[in-house]
């Protein structure tokens, strides 16, 4: 097996590192060994000057690359230089060939037009330090090759780099930001030093101990003593950046350590959260930007940190250790921890129910563990065990498919696992539906055993966990809630699955701790035991996922594995280092020539009115949990308003996420509303559509680059700034925003936008111009208005939907085309859906009236309502009529496209006196009931007006000029009969 990257990498630096003799040969091996590779300042002097002495020997890459040993030195001094920022910053390294590097920024590429990683020799080898930053050092190496002294001027720009990256959001979950600062002392030291006064606590071992406590206070004196700080230096001292993210690191471990030490489960809230239950009677300040919430009070760990430089608040702590002292006296908690423990059997005498609701109680988080090992969402779902007479009153053996999943729709508990997975649901209604089941158990059942996804609260803060509930009803009686707490993968580690826990003291279970430890025991070996091919998937994970431990930074077994994979030393150098030249000419497709598109004259809502039953089951769009809890579902409620009345206008994209740029696969291909992914990307667009995609390419270009080149937010200007801690919260969504007024002034705006990928030619962004649907008044820059579409992509024009898939082409060999797929559904009947999938389409069609008839006003309109709040989307039919009268003067200044539509029109719509009338009539304030009826109704005004507008013979001018002569002429008669009768 060919040794990896990592393994390969990793060797080389350890023979670096010992001095040993590697089994391989390594050029200027003897001088290497001169070198102290102790990631100090001192050995990248030595590094500088051995390049030097290779300078002065007119040493250059094609003679070493010319020999392995010369390719295995080149490749060591490299991985010395980026393994020395990640030491040195603390931060985790990873390492990637060509082939894998190239896979990797397909994944994340925030410009899916631009061209892939150039195949050269400095693609080589790419180290990814932290999770954002990528660094490719041989691109060093000509330059110390030719005895320039690069070396610390790489270093120290790296190294802010690294800071900036590492900057902890605040407009964050409180629990996230905790997290983010608390990442910076995951090693037990703090190695960031965009903290302030990180030289101060350089000393401090942060393991959550007393003496860690001891030591931070040792550390605020000496601060206190070398500044001299006073109350009347407190304002001023916030004003620094640094000095703030002082005052959070330390605030947020002193509560996280004073916590664990008293066993106290606990949360973070912030001062919004804290304001809301408060009111004004809570303050505004650095200290209450985060607060420690126990069971019955809240504390204020920051400040600890500003009383000890300040004295602000004599009846507060001073120390973190008295601050961690009255936490132990005053809220010690009673948590219990049952680990699993591997070949042990439970000693305790237990009744047998209780036994048998443990066994089934590891049964059902068996099927829920499987369920959240393929990344499906957790669902509450509950067991009800009977006594069979045939069995002499013992229980029923455990049967998966009595498991019932909770919904809304079925108040019995319906069995039908499938059918229940896309029924729409309210996670606490759920609950409180399980909870009834428990406490009045309407089908007399033995044992009842139910779980849900919840979040629960630890010593080292608040996680997720999957609650359990045991209760048996026979005596003994049995009612016990266990937890079992888990952690989703984020930037540090993948999934994390913590021991079992119990909230519950010995008064409310009546329990001791001998008897929940032998329960425990029984449901871990149930849990583990389950049948045939859940077995299989629930080991795997647990094998990979399960920590004996409740501590945040400890790595689960399958990131133990990769780590000690990566550690392994390899007996011979294979590594495949790309030619510095690259003679392949670099063929790129001609460009597209986007004002060849005018989307001006197209005429949407036609075509939403004329589409067929499966145009319109195309158009609409599956709807899912994950999107329902997002801030992009009010793109889902505007998507109606968007199809009546919204305009098309190119579009540019900014950044996406990462599995936009990637194929479909199969199952989400075939299966496209078992896809629960929230996939977003945030485009740059012309409210007045008529900017040239050239400009916005270079506009969003413009922003990457301002946003790329600043070091920290606080360095931008304000709107740049906002743009960049938008960019840095994958969470964070933007709506009608402004384009940066300091890099340009344009009227552009940016929103994110959900993308439903079958709306895209191939499922996937082959291309950063996308056709978008947006509010026609976007331009006054309403938030209420910010919400746009991509335009389904069997709209679009035909040149440009084929230019689409000829880009996947050249990049992966295969347009990935979604229309065979989705015509092959619709015609057999594969695209159809049952009743709780239907619940979640949007917006709701209905059939076609026939062509040949105009629809009356009382018939049902085309596009339905979704919802209550959106029951009157047209609430003020003037602002209709102003829209369709301002689209008509646009049509009309486009003969050729209006003669067309009239052309379109005239067959199926005949206007009418009445018509007239009632457009002339004041507007009532109800809308009309048909978005059928309404938009005929507009076409047939539009085709009147046009018609005047147009026509060469204008009748009405001539009545009026008769009249006005007619008039005339009376006029005349009766002054020449006034004339003579004064006379």
């Amino acid at each position: 097996m060919k040794p990896t990257t990592a393994q390969q990498v990793n060797t080389l630096l350890y023979y670096l590192q010992t001095k040993q003799t590697p089994p391989f040969e390594i050029l200027f091996w003897e001088n290497l060994q001169k070198i102290d590779f102790d990631y100090s300042a001192n050995s990248l002097q030595q590094l500088s000057r051995f390049f030097a002495a290779m300078a002065k020997r007119h040493i250059q890459l094609p003679q070493l690359l010319a020999h392995q040993s010369g390719q295995a030195l080149i490749v060591a001094l490299a991985a010395y230089i980026a393994d020395y920022l990640a030491k040195t910053t603390g931060q985790a390294i990873a390492w990637y060939d060509y082939d894998r590097m190239s896979a990797q920024l397909a994944r994340q590429n925030k410009y899916p037009a631009q061209s892939q990683l150039p195949a050269n020799f400095y693609a080589s080898l790419t180290a990814r330090i932290g999770h954002k930053v990528y660094c490719q050092p041989l691109k060093l190496l000509p330059d110390l090759l030719q005895g320039k002294d690069v070396l610390p001027q790489f270093i120290a720009q790296m190294t802010q780099t690294l800071y900036q990256q590492s900057q902890v959001n605040l407009l964050q979950s409180p629990e996230a930001v905790c997290q983010g600062y608390l990442a910076k002392v995951k090693t037990g030291k703090l190695q960031d030093d965009a903290i302030a006064f990180s030289t101060y606590l350089a000393a401090v071992n942060f393991d959550y101990s007393r003496d860690s406590l001891v030591q931070i206070d040792e550390a605020l004196s000496a601060i206190q003593q070398a500044f001299g700080f006073t109350q009347a230096d407190y304002l001023d001292f916030l004003q620094d950046a640094s000095r703030q993210a002082f005052c959070y690191l330390l605030g947020f471990y002193i509560g996280v350590t004073s916590s664990r030490l008293a066993n106290a489960p606990v949360r973070w809230v912030s001062f919004a959260q804290m304001y809301d239950s408060l009111g004004e009677a809570f303050a505004e300040c650095i200290e209450h930007s985060f607060v420690l919430l126990f069971e019955d009070c809240y504390r204020t760990p920051m400040l600890v940190v500003t009383n000890r430089l300040f004295g602000l608040a004599s009846n507060f702590p001073t120390t973190a250790a008295e601050f961690a002292d009255i936490v132990q006296r005053q809220n010690a908690g009673h948590l219990a921890v049952y680990p699993y423990q591997d070949a042990v059997s439970a000693t305790a005498d237990l009744p047998a129910p209780w036994t048998s609701a443990m066994q089934a109680a590891g049964a059902l988080v068996a099927s829920v563990l499987s369920r959240l090992s393929q990344g499906e969402p957790i669902l509450p779902c509950v067991y009800q065990a009977h006594s069979s007479d045939n069995t002499g009153g013992e229980l029923t053996a455990f049967n998966p498919s009595n498991i019932a999943l909770l919904s809304l729709s079925d108040t019995d508990l319906d069995t039908d696992i499938d059918k229940n997975t896309n029924i729409e649901t309210d996670t606490d209604t759920l609950i409180d539906s399980l909870y009834q089941t428990l406490h009045q158990n309407p089908q007399l059942a033995t044992i009842i055993v139910g779980c849900f996804d919840s979040y629960t609260n630890l010593p080292m803060g608040r996680t997720e966990g999957i609650v359990i509930e045991i209760w048996v009803y026979e005596n003994p009686r049995l009612q016990l809630q266990l937890v079992l707490p888990y952690q989703s993968a984020n930037d540090w580690h993948s999934l994390k699955i913590y021991p079992l826990v119990s909230h519950q003291n010995g008064a409310q279970t009546a329990l001791t701790s001998e008897q929940i430890t032998a329960l425990t025991t029984h449901f871990y070996q149930a849990l583990l035991s389950t049948p045939s091919t859940q077995n299989t998937a629930v080991k795997t994970l647990w094998q990979d996922a399960y920590v004996n431990q409740l501590d945040s930074w400890v790595l689960p077994p399958k990131d133990q594995r990769i780590q000690q994979q990566n550690a392994q030393l390899v007996t011979h150098f294979d590594f495949a280092l790309l030619p510095i030249l690259d003679n392949q000419p670099n063929v790129n497709m001609a460009a597209f020539d986007y004002t060849s598109i005018d989307w001006r004259g197209f005429d949407l809502a036609k075509h939403i009115l004329q589409a067929s039953h499966h145009e319109q089951g195309y158009l609409q769009v599956y709807v899912s949990d994950n999107l329902i809890k997002d801030e992009l579902y009010r793109q889902v409620e505007a998507t109606e308003d968007l199809y009546r009345y919204g305009k098309v206008v190119w579009g540019v994209v900014i950044k996406s996420d990462a599995a936009l740029t990637e194929p479909m696969s199969e199952k989400e291909r075939d299966k496209p509303f078992t896809n629960h992914r929230v996939s977003c990307a945030d485009i740059l667009f012309d409210p007045s559509g008529q900017a040239r995609v050239e400009d916005l390419q270079a506009k969003a270009s413009q922003l990457m680059d301002a946003i790329g080149t600043v070091n920290q937010p606080s360095n931008a200007t304000p709107d740049v700034a906002f743009y960049q801690l938008h960019c840095q919260d994958d969470t964070s969504r933007a709506f009608n925003l402004a384009y940066p007024a300091s890099i340009a002034a344009t009227n552009y705006r940016i929103t994110t936008s959900w993308i439903w990928r079958r709306h895209l030619p191939n499922g996937m962004l082959s291309n950063s111009v996308v056709p978008i649907i947006i509010h026609t008044h976007a331009y006054q820059n309403k938030a209420e208005q910010g919400e746009i579409m991509v335009l389904p992509s069997q709209l679009w024009d035909k040149a440009y939907y084929h230019y689409w898939l000829s880009l996947a082409y050249e990049q992966f060999g295969q347009d990935y085309d979604l229309l065979p797929y989705i015509h092959w559904q619709q015609k057999y009947a594969q695209d159809s859906t049952d009743a709780a999938t239907q619940k979640r389409l949007w917006p709701k069609f209905k059939p076609n009236r026939a062509t040949n008839r105009a629809p009356s006003r009382e018939q049902s309109s085309a596009i339905g309502l979704m919802s209550d709040k959106l029951e009157n989307p047209m609430s003020v039919t003037a602002k209709q009529q102003g829209s369709v009268q301002q689209a008509a003067v646009q049509q009309a200044a486009i003969q050729q496209t209006t003669e067309q539509k009239l052309a379109d029109v005239q067959p199926t719509l005949q206007p009418s006196t009445e018509s007239l009338t009632q457009t002339a009539q004041t507007p009532k304030p109800t809308p009309p009931s048909s978005l059928s009826n309404e938009l005929t109704q507009q076409l047939m005004n539009d085709k009147l007006r046009l018609q005047t507008q147009l026509s060469t013979k204008d009748t009405a001018k001539d009545k009026k000029l008769l009249v006005i002569a007619i008039g005339g002429v009376f006029v005349l008669i009766i002054m020449v009969i006034l004339v003579k009768l004064m006379r």
